[in-house]
C-alpha cells in the first residue's frame, strides 16, 4: 500500500519535526518535490494499492485501505 501525500501536504506534516535529517536544507520543500518525483514512479510501480491522504483523516485512510483489501481478496 503506497500511501501518497502532495509536497505540500509533507511539507506541512514535517515542518517542527527535527528528526527527519534529509529535511535539514535550505529548502526542505525542494527536497521532498525531488525525492517525489525520483520515487512515485517506482512506489506506483510496486504497490498493490495506491491511496491519496490529502485532506483526510487518518480513519478515513484506514476505512478505505481496509475496504480496498477486501476487494482484492480472493474469494
Amino acid at each position: 500500500v503506497y500511501l501518497h501525500a502532495s509536497v505540500e501536504q509533507q511539507v506541512g506534516r514535517t515542518a517542527r519535526d527535527r528528526n527527519r535529517p534529509l529535511l535539514r536544507t535550505a529548502n526542505p520543500e525542494k527536497t521532498l518535490r525531488d525525492l517525489l518525483t525520483l520515487r512515485d514512479p517506482l512506489y506506483r510501480e510496486i504497490a498493490d494499492l495506491v491511496v491519496e491522504t490529502d485532506e483526510r483523516p487518518p480513519r478515513m485512510v484506514v476505512i478505505d485501505i481496509l475496504e480496498r483489501l477486501q476487494q482484492l481478496a480472493p474469494r
